[in-house]
């Protein structure tokens, strides 16, 4: 078994065999499922006692309208003197009104000694547009004007269906496409960065443990990088697959012994309107490709610090072109074939993440196979620099090199 083989081994079967592994793997998917219960839990929660709002209507017209919900109280202002200049706790705001709306839709303000939440302004005005609305339809003198209206409106539900090369035809969802490759594309960002993260914090354990002086001698730099990398990289592999087994598992098999079979059959028929394995495989030569670029960049950092804290002045280059990705992926989900996307999607530093979002929309194939063989060239150069790195910084102590000093050494 060739050296760089064991390093992977022993990497990979030490961290697997952690409890701490097993239990992150096990308990990961049950913390996703709380956070996402508490979050809607604690958004549905409303205050135990209404803010009070006093209403200043010099129109006399506009108070009657605003009724009390939930989180609101309306008061008119008789007693309450001019809030702007009067400070009292029991009112949270004061709703001024001068005009006519319909005439002066600005003669209307709200103060308050606190920002106001969108909550309040919607609570306001939802109720006011539609007495305005009302009146004004009223001012027509038309019969019957508000039935009509309501029977002009139309609930249009397009049906979108994709035809292949042979002219079959296959129902799609536009909405469905998009989550399928923002979902790939936050799974490569996340793995990026914590498994990314994961190989630096170990070469810095054993540079910092002299463990690597004795490995280096049996191992050359280049196998114990790789071997750390990829070592590192298949425990995630592992996690993330057992994570998938679990929320695919749980879900369609919710969803088919629920009763359910109208929804299981057209999260069948979404799921069969996409290229899966297309997508998968992609997925993979993606995420191969940008976790070892950004991999070897987080070794090399982890080479010429000696503490986490030296850490942050070599991570801002590496950060933040993996957080453009994310963003310009998000944004590109709209317009998957928009610049954004396509420049984004060939720049080897963000087609992995970009590129996600584009695959099951569909690519041209000269766009895929100069994205994939820029990808390639640039993981090779990445990975030889970064081994440069890694070779010196592992034996080099004291104080973190200048950038000065880095290129010195790449040219070792």
């Amino acid at each position: 078994m060739s050296k760089i083989g064991i390093v992977i081994g022993r990497e990979y079967l030490t961290r697997v065999r952690k409890k701490s592994f097993i239990f992150l793997t096990l308990l990961m998917p049950v913390l996703i499922v709380v956070m996402i219960v508490g979050i809607f839990f604690l958004s549905s929660i409303k205050d135990k006692q209404a803010k009070v709002i006093v209403v200043d209507d010099e129109t006399g017209e506009y108070f009657p309208v605003l009724k009390n919900t939930g989180q609101y109280s309306f008061i008119e202002a008789k007693g309450f003197g001019d809030f702007r200049k009067n400070s009292d706790e029991a009112v949270y705001a004061t709703l001024l009104i001068t005009d006519d709306l319909l005439k002066n839709p600005g003669a209307i303000t709200l103060y308050s000694y606190k920002q106001v939440v969108n909550s309040a302004e919607t609570a306001i005005t939802s109720q006011l547009n539609e007495y305005l609305s009302n009146k004004k339809l009223d001012s027509y003198q038309i019969p019957d004007l508000r039935r009509i209206i309501k029977d002009s409106k139309v609930n249009l539900k397009i049906k979108t269906i994709k035809t292949d090369a042979s002219g079959k035809e296959i129902q799609t969802s536009a909405e469905f496409t998009s989550s399928i490759g923002l979902v790939f594309t936050t799974l490569i960002y996340m793995f990026i960065f914590v498994y990314g993260a994961m190989v630096m914090q170990g070469v810095m354990e054993e540079k910092t443990n002299r463990i690597v002086e004795v490995i280096v001698s049996s191992v050359k730099p280049f196998d114990l990088m790789m071997g750390k990398i990829i070592g590192i990289g298949l425990v995630g592999l592992t996690q993330f697959a057992i994570w998938a087994i679990v929320v695919f598992g749980v879900g369609f098999s919710g969803l088919f012994f629920s009763g359910e079979q109208g929804m299981f059959q057209k999260v069948s028929v979404l799921f069969g309107a996409v290229n899966l394995v297309e997508i998968c495989f992609y997925f993979i030569l993606f995420f191969i490709g940008g976790y070892l670029i950004y991999a070897s960049l987080f070794a090399s950092v982890g080479a010429m610090v000696n503490s986490q804290e030296d850490t942050q002045q070599y991570m801002m280059p590496i950060t933040v072109p993996v957080l453009f990705a994310l963003y310009a992926g998000i944004f590109s989900a709209q317009n998957p074939d928009g610049p954004l996307a396509f420049w984004a999607s060939l720049v080897p530093f963000t087609s992995p993440i970009v590129m996600m979002v584009r695959v099951p929309f569909g690519v041209p194939w000269w766009q895929m196979i100069l994205s994939v063989t820029l990808l390639i060239l640039t993981v090779i150069l990445i990975v030889k620099l970064a081994a440069k790195i890694y070779r010196v910084g592992i034996l080099m102590y004291g104080k973190k090199p200048t950038y000065k000093e880095i290129v010195k050494w790449l040219k070792y």
